[in-house]
């Protein structure tokens, strides 16, 4: 470690060291965000690794002002004056390269947290078979982004890769010969030769005004980060039906809900089946350490919750020195692939429950989140609590 976790005094510390040390060392160790925190007596490092929070550093109530103080210098936030929301960026030095450092400051009863969003590019842009898609979803996600027009949707909840998704699709198009824009909240990686804006509320620059003015600047392919009202989802659904490939998020349980969605916002059914093509509902899985993943037999009841036949071998992770002792290391995505086919256009125009789209595609050959789940169980990814954790 870069540093103790052990309570320190203010006086003994050189803040700068510190903070460098802990931004540092999260890098170091794959954390997603640092989250650093004051309480009524002290004050909590934790690092957010394989999406579970982890304390890695306790100091005395002190120390806050000096380290946000630094933070803010670093982010080129405003210093004085009460406390308010900021946010900012700051590039820090690792080994070699730059790393992006995305800052939220907000104040609580107990003084200002900080959350700092580790943005590292060689994590973020990867191939489909690393975000968890496999041979098959691979194919047909190829297959479509080759098209030059029409809307492909990923959805899930929050810190389900969800731009991870979007930004290696993105990523891929990414070629001289075509126009790519975005419209995101907030901008959090950077691609050379996309355009890539904030929306602003507060001067009126929203997702739906923001998409208007886009469709003026002759794009290929347009990023909506969330489809949020009517309007928005409007302006895209016609972008995707006259020339232009649409990507976006929404927030639904499941990939037939998307289209549920969509429809009770009002958007007509006979537009929304000529423009969407693909939809991803995702989950994010902690995958077993490889280095103590052992085969067991979990109970009864949870094998008899996922349906699993007999004759399956499982496996965990018990924990040891390379994951530190979490028995998990890494996550991939666990995906939902609902393709658009000419049955499912037709269900569409009769406005359906979600459940008469999914009864339709797991017809057509499509793996439910659950399905998903279980067959990287039986590879041995992830454990049989993970598979129901995410998909209960």
């Amino acid at each position: 470690m870069a540093f103790s976790n052990k309570k320190k005094n203010e006086d003994k510390i050189d803040i700068i060291k510190l903070v460098n040390d802990i931004f540092y060392q999260g890098i170091e160790e794959g954390a997603s965000d640092i989250h650093i925190q004051p309480f009524k007596d002290g004050i909590i490092v934790r690092y957010r690794i394989d999406g579970i929070l982890r304390t890695v550093f306790e100091g005395d109530k002190g120390l806050s002002d000096f380290m946000f103080s630094r933070i803010k210098i670093l982010a080129d936030m405003e210093t004085t004056g009460l406390p308010r929301p900021q946010e900012g960026n700051i590039k820090f030095k690792f080994n070699e390269n730059h790393v992006d450092l995305r800052v939220s400051i907000f104040p609580t009863s107990q003084g200002e947290a900080v959350v700092v969003r580790i943005l590292e590019s060689k994590k973020f842009f990867k191939e489909y078979n690393d975000l968890g898609f496999n041979a098959e979803q691979t194919a047909a996600l190829e297959k479509i982004t080759k098209k030059p027009y029409g809307l492909i949707l990923v959805t899930g909840p929050n810190g389900s890769g969800k731009s991870t998704t979007l930004f290696t699709v993105l990523n891929k198009l990414n070629i001289p010969e075509k126009s790519l824009v975005t419209l995101e909240d907030p901008v959090e990686r950077k691609i050379d030769m996309v355009r890539q804006t904030n929306i602003n509320p507060a001067i009126g620059l929203t997702f739906a005004k923001g998409l208007k003015y886009l469709l003026r600047q002759d794009p290929d392919v347009l990023m909506v980060g969330e489809i949020r009202d009517k309007e928005t989802a409007n302006i895209a659904v016609q972008a995707a039906v006259t020339g232009h490939l649409v990507l976006a998020t929404i927030h639904t349980n499941n990939a037939a809900g998307a289209i549920v969605r969509l429809i009770n916002m009002g958007i007509e059914p006979f537009l929304l089946s000529s423009a969407l093509k693909f939809v991803s509902a995702q989950r994010l899985a902690r995958t077993n350490c490889p280095h103590c993943k052992k085969e067991y037999r979990p109970s009864k009841e949870l094998i008899d919750i996922l349906g699993a036949p007999r004759g399956i071998k499982f496996y965990h992770s018990e924990g040891c020195d390379e994951c530190g002792g979490k028995g998990m290391k890494g996550r991939q995505g666990i995906h939902e692939v609902l393709l658009i086919s000419k049955s499912v256009q037709e269900l569409i125009l009769q406005r359906p429950s979600d459940d008469h789209i999914n009864n339709l595609a797991v017809k057509e050959g499509m793996a439910t989140l659950r399905q998903a789940a279980l067959q990287n169980v039986y590879s041995g990814n992830i454990s049989i609590e993970e598979a129901i954790r995410l998909t209960e």
